[in-house]
């Protein structure tokens, strides 16, 4: 019987490892060449990870900043989470920034102080007006022909994409409009009083009217007249973007005016009745501090600064009424935190802190408020009462007692986003 069969032998191992390797290469290269399969992928990731991905090649770069795939990220994870806060001290146009990302607290870079915030071919500093959705609305003085002009911007502080809004002079109030989950396209609304030679038979009884820019149909347009008892609103100093609607309050008032966008309608937002019949607005020096969280907004108001207690607010989506949320009890962070306890003008004890901001997490066990106390940000988890130091911040230079309440004047949500501007 003559022998046929043919010999096997085993390859190397080194040559099977080859052989495997380049076949997985090989499938590697494939999907990373097919850009429908690569944009599915990559859609998957977290915005932080795409934004280091931006630097693999050109091509990956243009596939993450290209508009219709950062609209599909930007809907598919919204809301998008809280990534940290700007501070503004009200010394100086200068921001610090508190992260909330835990990979930074790893790395002890959870605070970057005294940060301008400035675009690189225009060195005048900004100042924060508004946070809504990732996007910021902006406004600088500049110098022209003797002249100094306020210009307005809305600005991507992730991508550091910028726009510049047309000029409008004549009014009272700015809002910023931008839900990514119903149009990647962000609207400006502009509460504007009348001019002084724009009396009319038309417009004799129209004291304001509402304009708006919209970022994919172009200049101010004329939307809708004001009532005439917006006279009676002192001023209309801050402003947010909630339920489909703008809202503007000032410090001073008791109520917030509010634009719906959609029906075109302006009403009345109430802020919580909290039965003080001891005068009919707050004082200035009271602590305030109202904002939204994936979709629900809340409300502090502080009268007595010598209480223990701090009741926070909470209006839901769609809801028209207040309730009392949560109560956070000051005297576990004060006895973890004595420089808290300080004293007023009268000797009287009185704990020192302010709101950075709130938190709303996916699961109500999650949320928190982030709280400003003398020197130090510190976290309170609303549920299990528990807290911890995020940060530090340097003392200032001769500090007041009162530098220590006030420290920072405003604070604004920074969201990492995609969104196009």
């Amino acid at each position: 019987m003559s022998s046929c069969s043919r010999t096997r032998t085993k390859a190397p191992r080194s040559a099977r490892s080859r052989r495997n390797g380049g076949s997985s290469s090989s499938s590697a290269t494939i999907v990373a060449d097919i850009d429908d399969v690569l944009i599915q992928i990559l859609s998957l990731l977290p915005i932080k990870t795409l934004l280091r991905f931006k630097r693999v090649s050109k091509r990956w770069l243009s596939l993450i900043t290209n508009p219709d795939f950062s609209n599909r990220v930007i809907k598919s994870n919204h809301p998008l989470p809280i990534s940290g806060f700007f501070l503004h001290s009200p010394r100086a146009i200068k921001y610090s920034f508190v992260s909330l990302d835990d990979e930074d607290d790893a790395t002890n870079q959870r605070i970057s102080s005294s940060l301008p915030l400035w675009f690189t071919d225009h060195q005048t500093d900004m100042i924060i007006m508004q946070s809504t959705n990732g996007l910021l609305l902006c406004k600088c003085s500049c110098a022209s022909s003797n002249q100094f002009n306020t210009n307005y911007y809305v600005y991507n502080p992730t991508t550091k994409q910028y726009t510049l809004l047309p000029q409008i002079t004549g009014h009272i109030a700015l809002s910023l409009a931008f839900d990514p989950s119903k149009s990647p396209h962000y609207k400006v609304f502009c509460l504007r009083g009348r001019s002084n030679n724009s009396f009319s038979s038309a417009s004799d009884t129209e004291l304001y009217h509402i304009e708006v820019y919209s970022s994919n149909e172009g200049p101010w347009r004329r939307v809708v007249p004001a009532p005439t008892y917006l006279s009676t609103f002192i001023e209309f100093s801050y402003s947010f973007f909630w339920n489909g609607a703008v809202h503007w309050y000032g410090l001073s008032s008791r109520d917030c005016l509010s634009f719906d966008i959609s029906k075109e309608e302006i009403k009345i937002l109430p802020l919580p009745d909290l039965d003080d019949e001891e005068a009919l607005l707050p004082d200035p020096r009271t602590l305030r501090f109202l904002d939204e969280s994936r979709g629900n907004l809340y409300y502090i108001e502080v009268n007595d600064q010598s209480s223990s207690d701090l009741p926070v607010y909470e209006m839901e989506r769609n809801s028209s009424s207040w309730s009392m949320k949560y109560n956070v009890d000051l005297q576990p962070l004060a006895a973890a935190f004595p420089e808290m306890i300080t004293e007023d003008y009268t000797n009287r004890r009185i704990y020192a802190f302010s709101v950075i901001g709130f938190v709303k997490e996916e699961t109500v066990a999650e949320s928190y408020i982030l709280l400003h106390i003398p020197n130090k940000a510190v976290k309170y988890n609303f549920i299990d009462k528990t807290f911890k130091k995020l940060c530090d911040f340097k003392p200032l230079v001769n500090d007041a007692p009162e530098d220590h309440f006030y420290r920072f004047q405003r604070t604004f949500q920074c969201i990492k986003s995609l969104a196009n501007v």
